[in-house]
């Protein structure tokens, strides 16, 4: 990947550091920031492990048009996530223009036979994945496709994020109260890609 590529993927990925008595509350932000995103005209992926139950009908009438604009895909477990995000990359038409993936640290279902490094280095795996997707679809669209991940505290201690993450967009969730928090991180960075503010 050349070095202009690579600056730019990193802007583009955004990380969100959770709690889990804060994953409903997170959900809808993420959930809000999906509906105010579709407005750009590109479509968004929703990766999530139970289905949005709270919205209400008279929301889901009223943006019934941009509901159309997200895909939501229900996966439980890292495998199903790396054969939609291999998947995705095929994709010729319904492209997305931001991928949000939700609770990624409950992708890897602990097995007391893995120790920390296994179920790390499966982490980093799909890291790796959702970026090269990330990148993939970048090119594809020739332009900037953006990335949310929702993580919890415990899960970055041995996790190297880094690799992935600019210290700048990774977000507490104590920060994060409504979706124009986190839009205006990903407008700042796109502008930065734009004018190749490395």
């Amino acid at each position: 990947m050349d070095l202009p590529m690579e600056h730019a993927l990193r802007r583009s990925m955004l990380l969100i550091r959770g709690q889990p008595d804060k994953v409903d509350h997170l959900q809808d932000i993420l959930f809000d920031t999906a509906i105010k995103y579709t407005h750009t005209g590109y479509r968004v992926l929703f990766f999530t492990r139970k289905p949005l139950e709270r919205v209400a009908t008279s929301i889901r009438e009223q943006f019934s048009d941009l509901f159309k604009m997200i895909t939501f895909i229900y996966v439980q477990t890292i495998d199903a996530t790396m054969k939609r995000l291999l998947d995705l990359q095929r994709w010729t038409n319904c492209i997305p223009g931001l991928i949000i993936v939700e609770s990624f640290d409950l992708l890897v279902t602990p097995n007391p036979n893995d120790g920390q490094s296994k179920q790390d280095f499966q982490r980093s795996l799909v890291l790796s994945l959702l970026a090269d997707t990330v990148r993939t679809i970048s090119v594809k669209q020739k332009g900037t496709c953006n990335c949310i991940v929702t993580l919890n505290y415990g899960s970055l201690e041995t996790l190297p994020v880094e690799l992935f993450y600019r210290e700048h967009n990774v977000l507490d969730v104590n920060h994060v109260h409504e979706s124009s928090d986190i839009l205006s991180v990903m407008m700042e960075n796109e502008h930065s890609i734009a004018n190749n503010l490395l």
